[in-house]
């Protein structure tokens, strides 16, 4: 069985009995699954999750981080005429939020 990640590969054998490695065969073919990927589909459920590390945990949350903004610019219209409807919209809502400031005797946030 051969398990990898972007940083790293590693290699890890197992010694499975005949009846092991039939079982095993036999339920990943059920799943429509390759019995390695079933194998690592088993330990991925099984397996408690590893305390990350610092660094792996910015990993993660550079990985989060950068998913969420891949959304937001899919999500984003492309028709012209939507984006000018949105940028009314914030427009509308700066002008609205610096006279709110005004009337209160702050300074305006947007020029």
């Amino acid at each position: 069985m051969h398990y990898a990640n972007l940083k790293e590969a590693k290699m890890i054998t197992l010694n499975l009995s005949p009846t092991e490695e039939a079982r095993i065969v036999t339920v990943a073919h059920q799943t429509g699954l390759d019995p390695a990927e079933y194998v690592k589909k088993l330990i991925h459920e099984h397996l408690p999750p590893v305390p990350a590390t610092p660094a792996q945990a910015v990993d993660d949350e550079n990985d989060a981080a950068i998913a969420l903004l891949q959304s937001w610019i899919d999500a984003a219209p492309t028709d012209p005429e939507e984006i000018r409807e949105a940028e009314a919209e914030r427009d509308e809502f700066m002008q609205n939020l610096n006279r709110n400031r005004i009337e209160s005797g702050e300074r305006p946030l947007f020029p």
